[in-house]
């Protein structure tokens, strides 16, 4: 056995990966993941049609479902998981008289019931180690980094706290993003990548973040005539995911007005910032203020956040149009998706995760880059633990929200934009 492990140095990571996510998934979840368990329970109970329309059965953080139709399915799907298990539990209970009986009430409880949920992320966690893996392979085919590249990410505290502890989905997307990106890098099947970054942003919206890099780099290497057939095709998948819920055909337009108001509206708390280090808590910390509030010249943080971040965004597609796209994808995908998690309003801590897998495949070409994945790595996993701090470590979680402290961090992650972004 330990010669088989030897030999597949890879499956071993990946096992160790998941089994350490796996041990972590009972220990606590946050009180988000309740929505994620009404919304299930709901639709197992009342069905999908005017699933959107109707107040969900128990209410935490949101009176109505939230989430795109994807995110909503997955937990449809994972759902019974728990009741299989439990049936299971018992069978082997009455059949085996060793069997632990008190294990049937922890299986019974909502804790294990959460865990259950938390299995998607967990496996998206692998799959984004999995695609990265094979990014690298295509890239250098050196062994070691292959490897490196990947344990990275299994290992990584910032993903799995997000995921196998938190139990949010924000690795959902990414993998799916990256699915799209490695397709038309390596292969001719555009129309198959634009279906993958439709199932991105029907999991969780954060996905357009990386469209505007991608549309450019589709668009040159495959010419506009064949974006515009994936993205009808992209919109065919769209449009086919909100059927389900719909209570009737009164207006074609209504899978777009649910995704605009239901979803997007409604996906963040309307602050400035959500618990985000970014540009925001340098000027006001975590005041609550709302994001419609007029700030400069009468325009609203929310359009200041979008200048911004539109302005950052343009200037970076000019440049990788001027020069070789795919030598700087993964480095423009970051810079994009790191300004929008500087600069736009509504940001969650947890949106942090997004910008590091793009930056650890922009250093497989720059060794450099290393050192800001780990640094951003860090910052990311301090500030998901700044706004869920489990489990408590005395001084430490104290010393997290001293203002000086999140002003301090914020201010670096600021800063090492710009300095990125004049590479």
């Amino acid at each position: 056995m330990n010669k088989f492990f030897k030999k597949n140095h890879l499956l071993t990571y990946f096992l160790l990966g998941l089994l350490f996510r796996l041990s972590l998934l009972f220990y606590d979840f946050s009180w988000d993941l309740n929505n994620h368990i009404v919304w299930a329970k709901d639709l197992w109970q009342r069905g999908f049609a005017g699933f959107y329309e109707i107040q969900s059965s128990e209410v935490y953080a949101t009176l109505y479902p939230n989430y795109p139709p994807l995110s909503l399915f997955l937990f449809y799907l994972f759902y019974p998981l728990h009741t299989l298990i439990e049936k299971i539990a018992w069978i082997i209970n009455i059949s085996i008289p060793l069997f632990p009986s008190k294990l049937i009430f922890f299986i019974q409880s909502r804790s294990f019931l959460a865990a259950t949920l938390k299995l998607p992320a967990v496996f998206a966690d692998l799959g984004i180690a999995w695609i990265c893996y094979l990014f690298a392979k295509k890239t250098t085919g050196h062994r070691l980094t292959n490897k490196l590249i990947t344990a990275f990410i299994l290992f990584n505290p910032a993903f799995f706290f997000n995921s196998a502890m938190w139990g949010q989905i924000d690795a959902i997307p990414i993998f799916f993003v990256l699915v799209s990106i490695y397709l038309i890098m390596f292969s001719e099947k555009y129309l198959l990548s634009g279906v993958f970054f439709v199932l991105g942003i029907l999991t969780k919206p954060t996905a357009f973040v990386f469209l505007p890099v991608y549309i450019l780099f589709f668009i040159k290497k495959f010419r506009l005539i064949n974006f515009i057939k994936a993205a009808l095709l992209g919109f065919f998948i769209f449009y086919l995911s909100f059927i389900p819920f719909l209570n009737n055909f009164a207006s074609p337009w209504l899978p777009f007005e649910i995704f605009s108001q239901k979803i997007m509206a409604a996906q963040s708390l309307p602050y400035v910032t959500n618990g985000a280090f970014n540009l925001w808590v340098l000027l006001h910390g975590f005041e609550g203020i709302k994001d419609t509030v007029p700030f400069l010249l009468s325009i609203s943080y929310r359009y200041w956040g979008y200048f911004i971040t539109g302005l950052f965004t343009v200037s970076i597609l000019f440049r990788i149009f001027r020069r070789n796209a795919s030598r700087y994808f993964f480095f423009a995908s970051f810079l994009v998706a790191f300004a929008s998690f500087l600069f736009l309003t509504k940001m969650h801590e947890r949106y942090s995760i997004l910008p590091l897998p793009f930056l650890l495949l922009a250093s497989i070409k720059n060794k450099k880059l290393i050192k800001w994945f780990v640094a951003l790595s860090s910052i990311s996993l301090l500030n998901l633990y700044h706004s869920w701090p489990v489990p408590k470590l005395g001084i430490f979680t104290g010393l997290l929200y001293y203002p000086q402290v999140t002003f301090g961090i914020s201010l670096f992650n600021v800063f090492l934009f710009f300095y990125l972004l004049l590479q």
